[in-house]
């Protein structure tokens, strides 16, 4: 147990721990307060106004300087991280352009600098905990989230006279940068609430064990105040059919010969069709290996000829679209590029390719096809790994095609190249593959432990992220399974909790007549979009590696989550049927890439754009479930 006291001092209740004085949840001269422990380092803040009120602030103050700051899925450490660092051969050929220097969130426009008198202020449900906010402190962490009954606050996280400041506030708000809510540019946007007594508040007290981390502490508490388990709404078996209908119908043939599956579908002139430019992706979100190699699967279970040949297809595709250097494409179709600017690659697509050619290769051979070349072109991309990481383990972002100079080198991209070393270490003991993994790994890790975050896995856009993290989780089981070295699973639970910060521990409310209320959306095990206020299932991707964590740690959280996201990931497929605002029925299996659950002139919507990746990664979580003899079989997801 904590030694946590808190005693009454001349501006409100004064918090100690280990007699050290921690902050003081600031009193209010009309109203009451009173502090109930609801477990070690949790207290319940209960505020009773002697008449009902439409307003109230409810204030920590931290008697520290942040050394770092937290509004889970919207700022990290103040979100210093500006794109302008970054310069990007893609925006060169678009018009040579330097990219837009951006604060973080990007559904906040304009240029105003928030003032010391009037800080950021964020609704409720913009943040993965409700209401939440975190500070650390030397060897202290303070944080607030609201509970339920609560929810229609907003909080802010300041500096102010050497403290950090939590304010939760009364009714919800927004500002001061203009937010686009219900279709108009509101400054300094408020929602009236309904007079009452009671404000509540939870406050969430803990020494550091390790900095950038000690939010594992919030996210652990607001996850067991919310939880609950609810049933899947589709089976594996129907999950798995309506996944392979829609792979077979985003496969399209070129005039040119070239084979691939389509990046998704789109509403044009009163149809969904194919998107017409940037059409074919390797990994990211068009996912062309992986869908085919589902396809083959399929096949093995099912004896479906047809659709071996289209994965068989799409993989010799891309085999033969390989350049001169020797590595594939990571775009097939980029129109994009204009007026002779030299493509680029990415060591996000790149590393996507290398695993999922590993596994083409063994797949294959069970159908009687004899592939070496998907081999070899995994071990092509990790001996150009080990060439092109420097000595440290860092591995930049994007090559130029022509000559494979670095095109962009800021940023947590490399690490899916680690994460393709892991891979290729794990299934042909090649010890050079492991040795540079291992290398990399420690230096993404470190990255992540000193930063406290992440950047540039959201190809489209610079920022801190939740995509870049996920290697470090996956090549966290990966080398724990080579090595068993337990290290591996302490870093692994540090790269979960990051990714934690990105995932809703709440469900939010939607009106019976929008269209998320229609699909009966619920946000709880969604993760944000990193770059903009939205949510998507993009978590699907690690779910596996989640139940593997909790297996090997016998923390149930970890279970518990990758439940919640599987579950969440089956919202709004379409069985074929389902139309949404007035439109055509969408095809079986597919699925909005996110919604608009919280912004926007489109607000509580769907975004309409039917793109692959959550189906692609919605099969690969059951490739290791449905085929005969997996060792994942009884799995309950």
């Amino acid at each position: 147990m904590l030694n946590m006291e808190w005693l009454e001092g001349p501006h409100g209740t004064e918090f100690y721990l280990d007699g050290k004085k921690l902050g003081t949840a600031v009193s209010d001269k009309q109203a009451a307060d009173s502090f109930v422990l609801v477990e070690d380092g949790v207290v319940c803040w209960t505020r009773r106004t002697a008449t009902k009120v439409n307003s109230m602030v409810m204030r920590f103050e931290a008697d520290y300087v942040a050394d770092y700051q937290l509004i889970p899925a919207l700022q990290y450490d103040g979100n210093q991280c500006y794109v302008e660092d970054f310069i990007d051969v893609r925006n060169a050929a678009v018009g040579n352009k330097k990219l837009e220097k951006k604060h973080e969130p990007t559904y906040f426009v304009g240029n105003k600098e928030p003032s010391s008198d009037k800080p950021w202020r964020f609704g409720w449900h913009r943040m993965s905990v409700p209401g939440a906010t975190y500070s650390e402190g030397e060897n202290v962490s303070v944080a607030m989230f609201l509970p339920k009954g609560q929810r229609d606050g907003a909080c802010s996280l300041y500096m102010k006279e050497g403290k950090t400041i939590h304010d939760m506030l009364w009714p919800e708000q927004d500002g001061p940068l203009p937010v686009i809510t219900g279709g108009q540019r509101v400054e300094d946007f408020c929602k009236p609430i309904e007079t009452r007594f009671i404000f509540q508040v939870m406050l969430v007290l803990s020494p550091i064990e390790q900095p950038r981390y000690q939010w594992c502490k919030l996210l652990k508490t607001a996850w067991k105040h919310d939880y609950t388990r609810q049933p899947p709404v589709r089976s594996y078996q129907n999950l798995w059919d309506i996944g392979i209908a829609y792979a077979k119908s985003l496969y399209t043939e070129e005039e040119d010969g070239f084979c691939g599956f389509s990046i998704g579908y789109t509403w044009k002139n009163g149809e969904w069709i194919k998107r017409e430019k940037q059409k074919y992706e390797i990994g990211w979100c068009g996912q062309n290996a992986s869908l085919a190699n589902s396809l083959l699967v399929h096949a093995q279970m099912n004896g479906d000829k047809n659709a071996a040949e289209m994965g068989i297809r799409v993989l010799d595709a891309w085999i033969a679209a390989a350049r001169p250097n020797g590595l594939i494409p990571t775009h097939y179709d980029d129109n994009i590029y204009t007026n002779g600017f030299d493509k680029t690659i990415d060591a996000c697509n790149l590393g996507t390719a290398a695993i999922q050619f590993f596994e083409a290769e063994q797949l294959a051979f069970s159908l009687g096809y004899k592939r070496t070349a998907y081999g070899e072109m995994a071990r092509k991309i990790c001996d150009f790994t080990l060439q092109m990481m420097n000595e440290e383990g860092f591995i930049a972002k994007s090559w130029l095609e022509s000559d494979l100079s670095p095109a962009m080198e800021k940023g947590s991209t490399g690490s899916f190249l680690m994460l393709a070393l892991c891979e290729g270490a794990r299934l042909t003991n090649n010890q050079d593959y492991l040795a540079a993994a291992k290398r990399s790994y420690l230096y993404y890790m470190n990255e992540l432990m000193s930063n406290g975050y992440t950047t540039g896995g959201a190809l489209d856009n610079l920022t801190i992220d939740k995509e870049s993290s996920i290697p470090l989780l996956k090549s966290s089981l990966i080398l724990y399974q080579i090595t068993l070295d337990p290290q591996y699973l302490v870093f692994g639970e540090h790269a979960a909790w990051y990714l934690s910060t990105w995932q809703w521990h709440y469900s939010k409310p939607f009106p019976s007549d929008s269209l998320l209320g229609q699909l009966a959306y619920d946000t709880f095990g969604g993760t944000a979009v990193s770059i903009h206020g939205g949510m998507d299932p993009y978590a699907l991707f690690y779910v596996h590696e989640l139940y593997d964590l909790g297996e090997y740690t016998q923390h149930t959280q970890w279970l518990e989550r990758a439940h919640a996201i599987w579950v969440h990931g089956q919202l709004g497929i379409s069985d074929g049927n389902l139309r949404l605002d007035g439109k055509a029925p969408r095809p079986v299996g597919s699925q909005d890439e996110s919604v608009n659950y919280t912004y926007g002139s489109t607000e509580n919507r769907p975004t309409q754009w039917l793109v692959a990746w959550p189906t692609a990664f919605r099969l690969e979580v059951l490739r290791k479930i449905l085929p005969k003899g997996s060792v994942f079989a009884d799995r309950i997801l």
